[in-house]
């Protein structure tokens, strides 16, 4: 059989983490499994998927421990269940006979649930490769013709935990929605200078984004003022933002063996 690193057919991206498992282990993967990044919006009411998210490679182990490694920290191996377990695989909580190599889009915090796609990612290597359904939920994603979702990675981490206050949306207008909720959290000096900036020039709605240690904000804006608002922003923070635009799709959790 063919070693999943080495097959064309699969996409570049997905025969990365493959090629770095073997160069890890010195055996092939198994599989390769993917999970989209989901921004999160209005409290979890709408959730959109992005093109971004995680992807591991791996094989079973026969003890029943759940080995990690990541592309980025390959020094940093994960064993567990396991008291000692690095920054970038807290939270995974899953439980399973697996070795795996993990690679995450974005770091934590920027704005599209790393942790959550992360966790999805290995949840479906490990029932997949245990002959077991793995059950995903669908993100909602909204109609948004000629429109684009902006997210916002301030690049801003803090050690505080930021709370998400409760949210109930009482418009079925996703721009007003997303100020309304903004105007409903937490006051924090970045994230407001985005909001503030998108709706300025132009922005449908803005809001921030709960997403522990960072403080990322999102602006729903037409595709043709995208550049504008980006602009805007740029020169209302002093940190330079890391941005993506998303298209709203359906982007799936995907497996590959």
């Amino acid at each position: 059989m063919t070693d999943l690193a080495d097959r064309p057919e699969i996409a570049p991206e997905l025969r990365l983490v493959p090629h770095a498992f073997r160069r890890a282990f010195g055996r092939p993967a198994e599989g390769v499994w993917y999970a989209p990044g989901v921004l999160s919006l209005l409290g979890g009411a709408v959730e959109v998927p992005a093109r971004w998210g995680a992807i591991v490679a791996g094989d079973r182990r026969a003890d029943g421990r759940l080995e990690l490694v990541s592309v980025n920290r390959p020094a940093e191996r994960a064993l567990l269940p396991s008291d000692d377990v690095p920054a970038w695989a807290e939270g995974v909580g899953v439980t399973g006979g697996a070795s795996l190599m993990c690679s995450v889009d974005l770091p934590r915090g920027s704005g599209l649930s790393a942790a959550r796609a992360l966790r999805t990612a290995v949840a479906l290597a490990v029932a997949d490769l245990a002959g077991e359904p793995a059950e995903t939920p669908e993100p909602v994603v909204p109609d948004l013709p000629g429109q684009r979702l902006l997210l916002v990675d301030t690049r801003i981490r803090r050690p505080q935990p930021q709370e998400e206050r409760p949210f109930t949306p009482r418009t079925e207008d996703l721009g007003a929605a997303l100020t309304a909720y903004h105007h409903a959290q937490v006051p924090d000096p970045e994230q407001d200078a985005v909001v503030h900036a998108a709706l300025a020039a132009g922005a449908r709605g803005a809001s921030t984004l709960v997403d522990p240690p960072g403080r990322p904000a999102v602006a729903l804006v037409d595709a043709d003022l995208v550049p504008a608002v980006k602009k805007a922003i740029t020169r209302a923070v002093e940190v330079p933002p890391r941005y993506l635009t998303i298209v709203p799709g359906p982007f799936k959790a995907a497996a590959s063996r």
